[in-house]
């Protein structure tokens, strides 16, 4: 455990002090505009279902509104890990061989680009629909946080873990070390799951690391 605790703070530097920085601020800016932008045009969409009315119909009218302004916001964070991930999926190679250059870390293979973005839709397409399916708990207090930061934190170190380990391995040894160190694993995922923006950038350093480390 004191590797991945290690791993994430190295991880973090990276992005706040670091050559992932640039990075890392492309991700948020790309990944929260698509955010918005889907949770918006989604809320847009149902709002016109809303019947306009005089007496309790207006009344029922404005709490439609209002519940969907805060509906907007309850969706937002839960696409939020998922299109992270999407995006981050065409950076996260990008991030992890410059911090093996930066470590001296030698026999990796790189990815192509457009394997970076296939790898990034198998991770957030997943996570996507898993976390729309769980969407009613994120409007229970307290659940909603355990709900979120404990699903995303294992969906984001189950497959950062693994994505970072191909690049020196083979896919099935990489899966079993994902699962021989799972608990590690997800003690990263879960780090990253609470800057779901910088979330790729910081399981690339981190998981790069770990891995490293773990071998």
């Amino acid at each position: 455990m004191t590797n991945a605790f290690a791993a994430i703070l190295g991880g973090l530097k990276d992005v706040i002090f670091g050559r992932l920085t640039l990075l890392a601020l492309l991700n948020l800016v790309v990944a929260l505009t698509l955010t918005i932008g889907a949770a918006t045009a989604i809320i847009r969409f149902v709002i016109p279902m809303i019947p306009d009315g005089a007496g309790w119909l207006g009344y029922l009218s404005t709490a439609g509104e209002v519940a969907a302004s805060i509906a907007i916001a309850v969706l937002a964070i839960a696409l939020s890990p998922a299109i992270s991930m999407i995006v981050g999926g065409v950076l996260f190679d990008v991030a992890a061989e410059r911090v093996e250059k930066k470590l001296g870390i030698t026999g990796t293979q790189g990815v192509p680009l457009h394997q970076g973005l296939l790898n990034g839709l198998r991770i957030g397409i997943p996570a996507l629909i898993v976390n729309l399916i769980v969407l009613p708990l994120y409007l229970i207090p307290v659940v909603n946080a355990l709900v979120f930061y404990g699903l995303n934190g294992f969906l984001m170190g189950r497959e950062y873990a693994t994505q970072t380990a191909v690049r020196r391995m083979a896919f099935g040894d990489a899966v079993a070390l994902r699962k021989r160190k799972g608990l590690a694993v997800f003690v990263i995922g879960l780090a990253c799951s609470f800057v779901p923006f910088f979330a790729p950038l910081v399981g690339a350093s981190a998981m790069t690391r770990f891995v490293n480390s773990a071998r």
